[in-house]
């Protein structure tokens, strides 16, 4: 798949506030939140979690776009699914990569305690284990914060690329954030205060909390598209009508 060539934008940072009505803009809105809602709802059995991976997929390429209803429609969930697939695969990929970065050294770290653990110098051994356990809780911690931060450009350069490759191409990932940082910064905000606000689906019964994350995905994409669509790199603009 090509990259968009999507109208040219008003200016280099998006319209942080737009983030919070662009949804409300689309005459379906309210039937393609539920759905998404029920989609985050199966993500608790992993299946759902594919679909809604594909959707935002759709959401950034649409963005990107310059779509002026960027919601993508629920009627084409093969599509979906495979899309989704790869961004969850691209996750697993580098979650599994960090723990067994991280475990390996730790494990061959108890081995040696428990090869030694009849020895009357086993206590030190024993303590150097507790050291290493909680350094080890310490870089897991680091890392997912780090891969956090990182995944997002992965994301938006493979669903707007269409290639697998594109999410471990690690210095053009990187490129991508330091050409926009101030808006992947404002994306990644976007998404922490949808998640915060989905906490509040806890007062309508628990169940409005998977509409309201699924509502929160919703604009953190449409963050990442609005990203996208200002990297002259990764979108070169052309003329044309901007919002």
């Amino acid at each position: 798949m090509a990259s968009p060539t999507p109208p040219a934008a008003a200016s280099t940072t998006f319209d942080f506030g737009r983030a919070f009505t662009f949804v409300k803009e689309d005459p379906d809105a309210v039937k393609k939140i539920l759905i998404g809602g029920v989609f985050a709802l199966l993500s608790l059995l992993i299946v759902g979690a594919f679909f809604v991976a594909g959707y935002l997929a759709r959401l950034i390429q649409r963005v990107a776009r310059g779509e002026l209803l960027p919601l993508p429609e629920w009627d084409d969930f093969g599509g979906l699914f495979v899309d989704g697939a790869k961004l969850l695969g691209a996750y697993l990929i580098y979650t599994l990569g960090l723990y067994l970065v991280l475990g390996c050294p730790f494990g061959m770290l108890m081995v040696v305690v428990g090869a030694s653990s009849g020895r009357h110098d086993s206590g030190g051994l024993g303590a150097l284990a507790g050291l290493g356990i909680f350094a080890l809780y310490g870089a897991l911690l680091l890392g997912s914060l780090i891969i956090g931060l990182y995944l997002p450009a992965a994301f938006v350069r493979m669903a707007l690329n269409g290639e697998f490759r594109a999410a471990f191409q690690v210095t053009e990932n990187l490129a991508f954030i330091r050409r926009n940082l101030l808006n992947y910064l404002l994306s990644l905000v976007l998404y922490i205060i949808g998640a915060v606000v989905a906490q509040f689906g806890i007062l309508l019964c628990c169940v409005g909390i998977f509409p309201l994350s699924f509502w929160g995905l919703c604009m953190f994409g449409w963050g990442l598209g609005e990203t996208a669509r200002r990297d002259a790199v990764l979108c070169p603009p052309q003329a044309g009508p901007a919002y």
